[in-house]
């Protein structure tokens, strides 16, 4: 079998990167004449990013750091064996192929670290809403315990199992009508009324005294995490919510957070961290506001404001089936849609940062409505000039914008002498344009990235180039004049 037959599939890929030490070493032991064991491979039809969903699709299942210096030695030659003689329906066992690929790579070469297990175990959890994968069959894939993978996975499978009831007291808190919700759910305004006066969830406490835990909580009463942090929570002060939640709360114009809290938000491309909406609301807005999320992604803005007792209203072109809350939206701010008639205090928009992540949204963009990530330079600028406009045209004045993004430079394969600002979208565009359209930047708030998304090859080829890379992540703040 020659490399080129073979095909790496990232989505079936257990780690976050190829680490290219092991491929390098790899390399050399082949100079030496050392011998590999075969690549375990298998053969797919309705292949979708291959395009042609007839073709058999030769995939990878376990050995891609082997096929990368078999490639890269230029040998015309590897040995593979088949996980299964049959060709298989590869989106009907792509998680199947997932796991196995992940058990594999918890016995030999490189093993997965925590991270990995985690990341995998998520996934397959979000993917799974009949829970078809047990806590039991990950954790024996995946080389861990049980328990390791109900933390995990527990809230995920809390939103998942959230009862009929939840999802209207959830949305009634957010500030959708009763017609609204009635329309969402499928019930009567008659029966949204009755759950909605009738749902008592006075025992939390009690549960808690008790030596329950939060994740019980939100089982028990068949509620995702969020609402049921939300209705523990209910009528302290802001900052008494972010002691409880273990947050501290930042003074300062600098606001670091490494990791985003699993209790708020789904996993999503872009993700942020809970923490960030969280100040953002406690310093430009109070309870009661009304708060829009142009772009929602997985939730993190809405399930923030249900906490803050914020209403919010939440659109996404693709809205992820278990967010009832995010509404099917296409921006396309020539056509002056807007979907909503109350006006909002705060706007929080955190949209594609250019062309970063633009692989992922084009594979969840519908043909028609691709994703803003996707658009040529001067269109992207263009698109945000025109949705500020829009903006500016249905609020009302004192109105708060806060506008997260960072600066999006070509530094990935261009040393930073060499890197030509025509090819660039930075923070001085997007004040330019808030500036523009009716809208007075008052404060600029830092908010980096964090640095451990990059290995140490990756910094290290970096800095043999003169490559500066950017972890810079700015919120604005606008108010429309």
């Amino acid at each position: 079998m020659t490399p080129q037959n073979l095909t790496w599939d990232e989505a079936i890929y257990p780690r976050s990167a190829v680490n290219r030490k092991t491929v390098e070493a790899y390399v050399e032991a082949l100079s030496i004449g050392a011998q590999f064991p075969a690549v375990k491979v298998q053969q797919v039809v309705n292949y979708t990013p291959g395009g042609d969903l007839l073709a058999i699709v030769l995939i990878i299942i376990d050995g891609v750091h082997r096929w990368f210096a078999f490639t890269e030695a230029g040998r015309s030659h590897i040995p593979v064996i088949h996980y299964q003689d049959r060709v298989l329906d590869y989106e009907a066992v792509k998680t199947e192929l997932l796991l196995e690929s992940a058990q594999n790579n918890t016995t030999h070469g490189d093993r997965l670290t925590i991270a990995d297990k985690k990341r995998i175990a998520r996934d397959i959890a979000t993917s799974d809403p009949d829970h078809t994968y047990t806590d039991t069959a990950l954790a024996e894939k995946l080389g861990v315990s049980r328990q390791a993978v109900n933390t995990w996975i527990t809230d995920i499978r809390a939103r998942q199992k959230t009862s009929r009831a939840g999802t209207i007291i959830r949305l009634h808190r957010l500030g959708w009508t009763q017609e609204k919700i009635s329309d969402q759910v499928g019930l009567t305004q008659n029966r949204v009324s009755q759950i909605i006066n009738n749902a008592i969830y006075g025992n939390i406490d009690n549960l808690l005294e008790q030596g329950r835990d939060m994740a019980y909580i939100a089982s028990h009463y068949q509620m995702d995490m969020a609402l049921a942090w939300a209705l523990r929570l209910t009528s302290l002060h802001d900052r008494d919510k972010f002691k409880a939640l273990d947050w501290g709360l930042r003074t300062w114009d600098q606001w670091q957070f490494n990791d985003c809290d699993d209790r708020f938000g789904s996993d999503w491309p872009g993700r942020i961290p809970a923490q960030l909406v969280a100040h953002t609301l406690y310093y430009f807005t109070r309870p009661g506001d009304r708060v829009l999320d142009p772009m929602a992604g997985g939730g993190v803005v809405p399930d923030v404001c249900l906490l803050f007792e914020r209403k919010c209203r939440a659109f996404d072109q693709n809205p992820h089936k278990d967010r009832p809350e995010i509404e099917p939206h296409h921006w396309d701010p020539d056509t002056g849609d807007w979907p909503l008639t109350d006006k909002p205090d705060l706007i929080f928009f955190d949209p594609p940062y250019y062309t970063k992540l633009d692989k992922t949204y084009k594979a969840a963009a519908a043909p028609k409505a691709p994703s803003v990530s996707s658009l040529p330079r001067e269109d992207y600028i263009r698109f945000f000039a025109r949705f500020f406009t829009l903006a500016h045209e249905h609020t009302r004045p004192g109105t708060t914008l806060a506008f997260l993004n960072a600066d999006w430079r070509n530094f990935e394969s261009t040393p930073a002498a060499q890197e030509t600002p025509d090819q660039a979208v930075t923070l001085f565009d997007y004040h330019d344009l808030l500036s523009q359209t009716g809208w007075q930047t008052t404060h600029r708030i830092e908010c980096p990235l964090s640095t451990q998304r990059l290995t140490s090859t990756q910094v290290q080829r970096m800095q043999t180039k003169r490559i500066l890379g950017t972890i810079g992540r700015t919120l604005l703040i606008a108010r429309r004049m």
